[in-house]
């Protein structure tokens, strides 16, 4: 019995050891090569991110205007960046560990461990501030607290949106690695900072690169735009959030105005890593792609040019506070000039920030010449009439009589304009479109607006793309206001009236349009297509489409245009006078009425002591003065009832009897034909249009302008030969 037990345990033995053989030749000679890359794998570090280079900018002639170039960034650690934010202490204690480790500290007491390693932290953020005060854009210890609260913020949503696709939390790649809190090291900063700071194991000098734009690229910045870091929306909106290597982390920049903006996906592009195993052989690399460069229709020494022309303009009218020109070419409606003036040093944003945020009497960052809008005064005045001649509530024939006002029951209501310098308001007599036209007379218009309706008066703005965006593809186009009569009824809770389409008729009211759409409405008047504008280049054409007109319409709309600078009946023929044998200047003037703006609101409350005080916020609303004060004083007790404006731009009332206007000249250049003679069977090369804000006549202020802007656009015809 004995023996037969021992044969069955030794047989058991047996097979347990041929279990055991077979399982090793499994391990050693089957999964061998599994296993092997298992355990290579076990020694190797953490993938390194590989950036991109985002793309360049270029102008129509392939001339640089914004591109990356090198520079440096202090990185912290984000454990070190989350310390005063995180309550669960699971960081604290994670980072004093590897601050013990990395100082190779003796065991000691954990609460001297913990204080020291805090007192750590807070020289370490001091060291940084002293570092960054000395460079060519200073940073405060406050900025730089600010920037860590938004990497911390920036994270934790990245986090959250990551636990919403995977159904459950837990941490993410961002919360393990380094965060920019400076950018834009010069070479100086990043060798200071590598001797000064290399004992603090959570901060490292990296190699990245930054936007640098163009030498005096003051007049392109708003057209330009800039990049930023991420915010909350982005990251949560990014359509590419499931691909490691394009979506947004928190440390990234993006487009926020601009081109930057508009042409973001197309300039950004693809990181790459690059995994190590621990003796620094390279396992696996994925090569970072590029961003792609993007050219625009602008062309730069143009720009330039109309800057400085529009910059004198304003400087000559003490009340102007800035202005637009924008330039098409009209075949194409690509924009060749797209001017907001004032404007600013784009390479030292962050450091004029400050002075920009506050000059609410200049505002030097609105970008007047598309995110802007402006009753568009007589410019307008064509299209009231070609609505009135395709519809058929007027002919070519069609007479009306301007005695200055247009009843006689009411002489002082409804006027023709005021003869500059005097109080008396011009009489056309009887007059047909092309004449009323020339001598820009709001008598006809009126009667015609009236004749039109509110119904077909819109539909014609409409028609030229009034309240739509302009094609242009920046955030920052505003569409404008076409007035319809469920418009002023939704908004003004107004009904429409007889003085309605009267003043849409000469473009005053709630009518508004912005300059890119004063001049795309001159290509549509010289041509007879309406088309979207374009500043990005493409191989895809436009949309257009051509307006429902006879040619004899037309012309008759194209000669009233001419006779305004050409006939001495015209509003501008004393101003806009332009003497060339090749080309026409073709225009229309505009005063259009403008209201002066908030600058500033005065806030009283008491101080910390209780002792009343008072405030003065440069904002151009009382609800962002409120907001304002209430960051900046947080705390403090006010009243947000009694914050009042305490300063307007113009900071004076207008001359009595009279109105403040912004001026506009909008126009074509016209070709000749051998007797000096419109030749009205070719079509224009350029429209553009020209705005000063608070420039009062638009003959006066504009037309020597607008005669200007033709006297570049032949120069640069010539030097393109």
């Amino acid at each position: 019995m004995f023996e037969r037990r021992l044969r069955i345990l030794l047989a058991v033995l047996a097979l347990c050891g041929v279990v055991l053989l077979g399982r090793l030749a499994q391990l050693q000679v089957v999964h061998a090569s599994f296993y092997r890359e298992a355990a290579e794998q076990a020694l190797v570090l953490k993938p390194t991110p590989l950036p991109f280079v985002r793309g360049t900018i270029l102008d129509r002639t392939g001339e640089v205007l914004v591109r990356d170039e090198p520079s440096w960034e202090l990185a912290v650690d984000y454990g070190i960046i989350a310390l005063p934010y995180d309550d669960s202490q699971d960081i604290g204690k994670r980072e004093l560990k590897r601050w013990l480790r990395a100082h190779r500290q003796p065991v000691v007491d954990a609460g001297t461990a913990d204080e020291a390693f805090h007192r750590e932290v807070e020289r370490m953020w001091t060291d940084v501030a002293v570092l960054l005060a000395l460079g060519p854009s200073p940073v405060t210890r406050t900025q730089l607290e600010e920037r860590a609260r938004e990497v911390y913020d920036r994270v934790q949503t990245v986090r959250a949106g990551v636990a919403r696709r995977r159904g459950f939390d837990a941490p993410v790649a961002e919360e393990t690695q380094a965060h920019a809190v400076a950018r834009g090291l010069t070479a100086d900063q990043q060798i200071a900072a590598r001797e000064r700071l290399a004992h603090y194991p959570w901060l490292q000098v990296r190699a990245t690169s930054s936007r640098r734009f163009a030498e005096n690229a003051e007049p392109l910045a708003h057209v330009l735009g800039r990049v930023g870091r991420v915010d909350r929306e982005t990251i949560e909106s990014d359509p590419e959030a499931d691909d490691p290597f394009v979506a947004y982390q928190a440390s990234d920049v993006v487009g926020i105005t601009g081109v930057e903006h508009a042409a973001e996906r197309v300039l950004r592009g693809r990181r790459g890593q690059v995994i190590m195993d621990r003796d620094g052989n390279v396992v696996e690399q994925i090569d970072a792609e590029h961003g792609k460069d993007v050219r625009l229709t602008i062309h730069a020494p143009l720009q330039q040019r109309m800057y400085e022309l529009l910059a004198d303009a304003v400087a000559q009218h003490h009340d102007s506070s800035g202005g637009a020109v924008v330039v098409l070419d009209v075949p194409t409606r690509e924009v060749l000039a797209l001017v907001s003036y004032p404007s600013y040093d784009p390479n030292r944003f962050e450091e004029l920030y400050p002075i920009l945020r506050d000059d609410t009497d200049r505002l030097p960052l609105l970008f007047r010449a598309v995110g802007t809008r402006y009753p568009p005064g007589s410019t307008i005045k064509p299209l009231v009439c070609l609505a009135g001649l395709m519809s058929g509530r007027i002919t070519l024939e069609t007479r009306e009589d301007c005695n200055g006002y247009l009843s006689d029951d009411n002489r002082e209501g409804w006027r023709c304009w005021e003869v500059k310098g005097t109080n008396q308001r011009m009489a056309h007599g009887s007059i047909d479109v092309v004449q009323a036209l020339t001598g820009s007379c709001n008598i006809f218009m009126y009667r015609l607006g009236e004749r039109l309706g509110i119904d077909r008066l819109c539909g014609a703005f409409d028609m030229v793309g009034v309240g739509r965006g302009s094609g242009i593809g920046l955030r920052e186009d505003e569409p404008g206001i076409n007035p319809t009569a469920s418009w002023l009824l939704a908004n003004k809770k107004a009904a429409v009236t007889p003085g309605t389409v009267r003043n849409f008729a000469i473009g005053q009211g709630e009518l508004g349009m912005t300059p890119v759409q004063v001049a795309n409405l001159m290509a549509t008047y010289a041509t007879g297509r309406y088309r979207s504008v374009r500043l990005i280049q493409s191989n895809e054409s436009t949309p257009q489409w051509k307006l429902p007109a006879t040619a004899e319409q037309l012309l008759a709309i194209r000669r009233g245009i001419y006779g305004v600078v050409n006939d001495p009946e015209g509003t501008a023929h004393k101003y806009a006078r332009f003497e060339n044998e090749r080309y026409a200047l073709c225009g229309k003037t505009g005063s259009a009425t403008a209201h002066p703006w908030p600058t500033a609101y005065r806030v009283s409350f008491r101080d910390e002591g209780g002792a009343p005080a008072t405030a003065y916020i440069p904002e151009a609303s009382r609800d962002q003065a409120v907001a304002r004060f209430r960051r900046e004083h947080p705390g403090v007790q006010f009243d947000p009832d009694d914050v009042v404006l305490a300063r307007r731009w113009p900071p004076h009332p207008p001359t009595e009897g009279e109105n403040f206007s912004h001026a506009w000249f909008a126009g074509f250049l016209q070709p000749l034909d051998g007797h000096g003679d419109p030749d009205w069977s070719r079509e224009p090369q350029w429209a553009f249009a020209v705005l000063v804000e608070f420039g009062g006549s638009g003959g006066q202020t504009t037309g020597p302008l607008a005669t200007r802007v033709a006297a570049e656009l032949l120069n640069l015809e010539e030097q393109q030969r």
